[in-house]
């Protein structure tokens, strides 16, 4: 780890070795361990390079909806299944022997999985990059505090704005990462926040199909394959092993649901807390026909009305009072609800 030494004296200091990325005055001098500084009658302590550079940010003006660290990547979910047909082509495309920037479009429906394969490539091969972002690509503001993030975690200590990142990202020959998640928007000028140089690598995950233009290579995810479907579904919904009568159930539910990996997922979970794994077709039948008698205009196809639909059946199970805080939440961001709001409320 990077450590800054701190050392105070009351005398002046008798300077030996002195660089340009070092620097003193009459209090401190703060310098890298692996350099060293003279000084008499002082002493010294060390605090890590983070810890500086939290005391240092605290004064910067940081872009809204900025926290230190949003740019850390996470990992794919335990139960990721399938889709190794797109792994490989994500292999292939980013590690062939081009020396270019890389960036690879995958897009599809909201619930496809797209992002879940984006962090699964990246669970599998990230010890092929030198450095991984994760970037909320839903809005130009949190575009600006990822960016902004980025230049803070590479040592920046006053970065302008989410110009700096940028700048980062351009001027280091790495074989970075970054995810641009949710880039669904069309109006959001998504090239003006590419990194334009000639290497690194982007994952940009969108219902957006126009953004083809803009990368090297885009793949559409779709519905997933019987047995990758129905593997799905089973570990989300029972555990332990299945008789030839609960297979059958399990593979009929999963065709019903044209194998699509959320409302796989949602009657996944409502099947394991209901303990309804041979009744669920039929309740879903139910629901789906009320569904259709509201005539809700936002079911353009059967996989919007098959997630609503597993959607739906959860909803009804929760309280009054749940429902209600669901609904609060709705309003906000996805991550990071501050307790405090519901506490002051």
């Amino acid at each position: 780890d990077l450590f800054l030494t701190i050392t105070t004296t009351t005398y002046r200091p008798r300077v030996n070795v002195f660089s340009s990325r070092e620097f003193c005055h009459t209090k401190w001098a703060i310098f890298q361990c692996s350099r060293e500084l003279l000084f008499e009658s002082s002493y010294t302590r060390s605090i890590s390079h983070n810890q500086y550079l939290n005391s240092e940010t605290k004064n910067l003006v940081q872009p809204a909806g900025y926290y230190q660290g949003i740019t850390f990547c996470p990992t794919s979910t335990s139960t990721f299944t399938g889709r190794t047909d797109t792994l490989e082509i994500l292999n292939n495309f980013f590690f062939d022997s081009e020396k270019t920037q890389k960036a690879f479009l995958l897009f599809g429906l909201g619930g496809a999985g797209k992002t879940q394969v984006a962090l699964e490539f990246r669970k599998r091969f990230r010890q092929k990059f030198t450095k991984i972002y994760f970037i909320t690509a839903d809005t130009e503001e949190s575009i600006q505090a990822c960016l902004f993030d980025i230049a803070i975690d590479n040592g920046l200590m006053n970065p302008q704005d989410w110009r700096s990142g940028i700048h980062w990202l351009n001027t280091h020959e790495e074989n970075w990462l970054i995810i641009m998640d949710n880039a669904d928007n069309p109006k959001l000028p998504l090239r003006r926040y590419l990194p334009s140089c000639e290497h690194g690598n982007i994952i940009i995950t969108s219902r957006n199909a126009e953004l083809q233009n803009a990368v090297g290579q885009s793949l559409e995810l779709w519905d997933m394959s019987p047995s990758e479907g129905l593997q799905l579904l089973v570990k989300h919904a029972v555990k332990g092993p299945l008789n030839k009568v609960q297979h059958k159930h399990a593979a009929q539910i999963a065709k019903e649901l044209y194998y699509f990996p959320l409302a796989l997922v949602q009657a996944g979970a409502y099947i394991l807390k209901q303990n309804c794994l041979l009744t669920y077709s039929s309740r879903l039948k139910s629901q789906r026909r009320q569904l259709m008698e509201r005539k809700l205009t936002q079911f353009r196809d059967k996989y919007q009305l098959s997630v609503y639909a597993t959607w739906n059946l959860s909803w009804n199970m929760l309280s009054e009072k749940s429902q209600k805080l669901l609904e609060i939440c709705s309003h906000l961001h996805h991550e990071k609800i501050p307790r405090q709001l519901f506490k002051k409320a």
